[in-house]
């Protein structure tokens, strides 16, 4: 599989997960925690395909409040004569295909990871995610299953979410947390080739200024990461519009009270104005050329200059030229 370099600070996100994966994918789910827009589904699909040298064994899905074990694990269904059979769920399929190719590795990317009752769906991979040498007998067709020792569990989740705050340390224990933060570096090489470089910096001080003024509480509480930015596609009237239309609507709220940065990030984004646009920085005073001169022309003496000292008299016969001292001397 061919990659694409996506720029220095996106590849060394992205070489982290897979080195993530390849450490703890065996024994462990590997889990991108980080507020929205940081990268993580962006990162976590290209790790999953380069981790696997393919992108037909990656699959990804999302969890959500009606997810259940019976879509994940392993349910009961009626067939066309109003039989009920055991199904196997998302996972249990995914874990057959990688059990019958066991030379490749397989990856099951979860979106939105704690939007389900994580206790309930995961159900037994809680224990033999971690115990692969054991089989664990399936509730409904009540048969022994092995979980493959070649496929990986990769999640993305937002650690501020109520649900991702009520995780219990048991399944905290059974994850690999690779941090995302906002990144100014990854924000200059996703709009590199669509706005202005004074442009960029102005929206990458955003990120530099709130880190600074918030201190720890940035990581988790900055209301969105530089992925916010990924449909500009140019100053105006792009960055006006994602105002109005989407950062707007992260700080302030009816009826709640406004986000704890809404101040600070108000006063870094003047595209709330919609006729504002960057002073372009001044350009460095140009060299004047001297004139040319054609080959083989006198050049004419210079006149001098209103202070400069005239020549010495010529002197009288026989008398010596007075010497006119060097600088310093």
């Amino acid at each position: 599989m061919t990659a694409t370099n996506y720029g220095t600070a996106t590849e060394t996100a992205i070489a982290n997960v897979v080195a993530a994966c390849e450490r703890y994918g065996a024994r462990s789910i590997v889990a991108l925690a980080g507020v929205p827009g940081t990268g993580k589904s962006f990162v976590a699909s290209i790790a999953a395909q380069r981790f696997c040298g393919e992108p037909l064994l990656v699959r990804e899905i999302q969890f959500h409040q009606s997810f259940s074990y019976e879509e994940f694990i392993e349910g009961l269904r009626v067939d066309d004569r109003s039989a009920v059979n055991a199904v196997p769920g998302v996972f249990l399929e995914w874990n057959e295909r990688a059990l019958d190719d066991p030379e490749r590795r397989y990856v099951l990317l979860i979106e939105e990871f704690t939007r389900a009752n994580l206790a309930g769906v995961l159900g037994e991979l809680m224990t033999y995610l971690e115990h692969r040498d054991r089989p664990f007998v399936s509730v409904y067709s009540r048969r022994p299953i092995y979980i493959a020792k070649n496929l990986t569990i990769l999640a993305t989740y937002n650690p501020t979410d109520r649900t991702a705050i009520e995780l219990d340390s048991a399944l905290i224990r059974r994850l690999r947390v690779v941090r995302f933060m906002p990144s100014g570096d990854q924000l200059g090489e996703m709009l590199g080739d669509k706005l202005l470089p004074h442009v960029i910096d102005k929206l990458g001080a955003i990120f530099k200024s709130c880190a600074e003024r918030f201190g720890r509480d940035y990581e988790y509480l900055m209301p969105f990461g530089h992925g916010v930015f990924a449909d500009v596609q140019a100053e105006g009237p792009d960055l006006h519009l994602l105002w109005k239309e989407r950062i707007e609507h992260l700080l302030r709220r009816p009826l709640v009270e406004p986000h704890p940065f809404t101040d600070a990030i108000e006063e870094l984004f003047p595209w709330r104005n919609p006729a504002y646009v960057v002073p372009a920085p001044p350009l460095p005073a140009a060299a004047v050329p001297a004139p040319s001169v054609p080959a083989g022309a006198a050049i004419a003496p210079s006149a001098p200059a209103a202070d400069a000292p005239l020549p010495p008299a010529p002197a009288a016969d026989g008398a010596e030229a007075p010497v006119q001292a060097a600088d310093g001397q």
